[in-house]
């Protein structure tokens, strides 16, 4: 089965993190210790908000062996806070304990997320829904199938292991006006399959990049015939009409990308772009200008204070 990404912006690990801070204030830490490298980020905001000292594990999952990697370490017999990004399948967490419990700490465990797979189920965290896996910033390809079939062990830079995708109209071919096929819809679907490649084309493997378009199911067949005659033979994702309508295409993109595990998505309407940022958060999406790549990003504002 495939799972669907549930992305953990920055914005929404601050808020996690917040969260707990309560708690941990009651519970007396003496320190916090991160796991590098997930764990880096939540444990300062950790350390941060509890002003406590910071310091940092290292561990090397082939032989299992913990260590420290920051050069500071907490006095004996401390009462730690271990903060890890993701309690997993892995033994990642269980051996960090067990290395800090032989040194004499008293030791809980925070996590940004665990499921009912996690071999430990932190003291603090947060669960992951059924069908769902965390996706954190710091890790933008570990979503990818590619980088799954590494078992998490990859021999390349992970940004080999990013998943593309990339909108129809106005990238491979030229975006016909919206006012013809409302004037003339049969005339301009006609004009639209006569249509060239355009002249200049993002610099991918075309040939099997995934698409992911606006067009209706119902014209699937058309569209096909379209990509296979100018050597795009990538899977073709179309707007099912029974759950998005044509106002609502920037979230029909933006669901294909998470459900799909893409890291990056090319899309040639600005507007467009920035409500699909704004839904798949970690996904860079890329505003196409019929020229260049323009990386796109978007945060609701809550209130507009203007002076």
């Amino acid at each position: 089965m495939t799972l669907q990404a549930l992305c953990y912006d920055y914005d929404r690990i601050e808020s996690i993190v917040s969260g707990f801070v309560p708690r941990w204030h009651a519970a007396g830490f003496d320190a916090i210790i991160a796991i590098a490298r997930g764990g880096l980020i939540p444990a300062l905001m950790a350390s941060s908000a509890l002003s406590l000292p910071m310091h940092a594990l290292a561990y090397s999952r082939k032989d299992r062996r913990v260590s420290w990697y920051t050069t500071t370490q907490p006095p004996k017999a401390c009462r730690i806070l271990l903060v890890e990004d993701i309690a997993g399948r892995g033994t990642t967490l269980l051996d960090s304990v067990d290395f800090l419990r032989g040194l004499g700490h008293q030791v809980q465990v925070f996590a940004l997320a665990y499921d009912a797979e996690s071999r430990i189920q932190p003291d603090f965290g947060v669960e992951v829904p059924s069908g769902f896996r965390a996706w954190f910033p710091w890790e933008r390809t570990s979503i990818t199938a590619a980088f799954d079939a590494t078992d998490n062990q990859p021999d390349k830079p992970e940004y080999d292991y990013a998943s593309w995708a990339i909108d129809l109209d106005g990238v491979l071919l030229m975006d016909l006006p919206e006012e013809q096929y409302a004037q003339a819809l049969h005339e301009t679907l006609a004009q639209r399959d006569l249509l060239l490649p355009s002249e200049i084309l993002p610099q991918l493997d075309l040939a099997s990049v995934t698409i992911i378009t606006g067009r209706p199911e119902q014209d699937r067949e058309r569209t096909r015939v379209w990509l296979a005659r100018h050597g795009f033979h990538g899977p073709l994702i179309m707007r099912n009409e029974s759950h998005y309508g044509v106002e609502d295409t920037p979230r029909h993109k933006a669901d294909a990308i998470l459900s799909r595990c893409h890291t990056h998505f090319i899309e040639s309407d600005p507007v467009q772009a920035l409500e699909i940022a704004r839904h798949a958060k970690l996904a860079r999406v890329l505003w196409w200008n019929g020229g260049r790549a323009l990386l796109v990003y978007a945060n609701e504002v809550g209130e507009l204070r203007l002076a």
